[in-house]
């Protein structure tokens, strides 16, 4: 990644994008399944999986526009956290979004990662892995620790639940925008994934 850190990005952000589409693919089987549709239902859908892998492969080309780039990158975290949120034992889904806002800290906080890879290739991977919104930036790691905390809420708590969970979120992403802004900089995951794990950790106390 240090000899070619915009490659490397661009080759992170399309597998995250082609697993995301397998992830949404399998979701919807699943859902159609549940629902008894009939198979055929889910071969109709299966064009969106192949725009979804042809998307990802001329993202890593660098020939999709920015615009469809970035709704690629949200639909595919956001599908690989949801299959993710509902697949992992419970434990083992906090734990995995405990070690990515530990993560996140280090990185934001830290310049031991800059250090290591050098300021310019590391401008050049968070451009890359980073989708700007307003003034501020959101990776691809914010996205999907955001779409696996409410998809755990969802098959734990419920609908409500996982409501409660999102507004949470909603609410300690607004906090670090505020934050960004004071400090010029701020871990995109520690305030939302504390805050959307507090249902969570409430409604297995209840259990």
């Amino acid at each position: 990644m240090k000899r070619y850190p915009e490659k490397s990005a661009r080759l992170i952000v399309a597998a995250v994008a082609i697993v995301g589409t397998i992830s949404g693919l399998i979701l919807l089987r699943t859902s159609l399944q549940a629902l008894g549709a009939p198979p055929t239902v889910f071969l109709v859908t299966l064009p969106l999986g192949y725009l979804g892998l042809s998307w990802s492969v001329r993202g890593y080309f660098g020939s999709l526009s920015r615009r469809k780039t970035t709704g690629l990158i949200l639909t595919s975290t956001t599908l690989l956290g949801a299959l993710i949120g509902t697949s992992l034992a419970t434990i083992v889904a906090i734990t995995f979004l405990v070690v990515l806002t530990v993560l996140d800290v280090i990185i934001v906080e830290s310049e031991t990662i800059p250090a290591i890879m050098g300021r310019a290739s590391y401008d050049q991977v968070v451009s890359v892995v980073t989708l700007p919104l307003d003034t501020f930036v959101i990776g691809l790691g914010d996205f999907l620790a955001y779409s696996i905390l409410s998809s755990a809420a969802l098959r734990i708590l419920g609908f409500y639940g996982a409501t409660e969970t999102s507004i949470l979120i909603l609410s300690g992403i607004a906090v670090t925008f505020k934050m960004t802004k004071s400090r010029g900089k701020a871990p995109g995951l520690l305030l939302p994934v504390s805050l959307g794990l507090i249902p969570i950790v409430f409604g297995l106390l209840r259990t």
